[in-house]
């Protein structure tokens, strides 16, 4: 008669470890905007502006416009990234034209920036890697 404890013991003892194992409703998806990596320099005389604006602060647009440079002839592509802080990545390219530029839909957290530049040797640069804060008037 001792015994007639011991299961209901135990099945109870499996439904407490069970529960606490399953106690996160949401996976943890960590830091949707990882912290900016190295950029590196164009080559001697392939330099280039990318210009990037700071964040509309009632809209969080962010626009980025081409420069040009003394690299503008040298330059076949620019790509960029934005990842936003909820994990939405977009991809847009920019045209090596002075004044071209592309805007890019963010958030009111702070939202990351990468670019890539492909000279006419064939060799791809990451020369942009940025966090774009949201900023408030004031």
């Amino acid at each position: 008669m001792k015994t007639s404890w011991f299961v209901p013991a135990v099945l109870f003892t499996i439904f407490l470890l069970l529960l606490a194992g399953c106690t996160d409703i949401l996976p943890d998806r960590g830091a949707a905007v990882a912290t900016p990596g190295p950029v590196q320099t164009l080559p001697q005389g392939k330099h280039v502006t990318i210009e990037v604006d700071q964040k509309d602060p009632i809209y969080a647009t962010v626009t980025v416009s081409f420069a040009g440079g003394e690299g503008q002839i040298a330059v076949t592509g620019i790509e960029l990234r934005f990842t936003t802080a909820d994990g939405v990545v977009t991809t847009k390219p920019l045209q090596p034209v002075k004044g071209d530029e592309v805007i890019f839909q963010g958030t009111k957290e702070t939202d990351r920036l990468e670019g890539w530049v492909t000279l006419n040797t064939g060799v791809t640069y990451k020369t942009l890697d940025m966090l774009i804060p949201y900023r408030t008037r004031g």
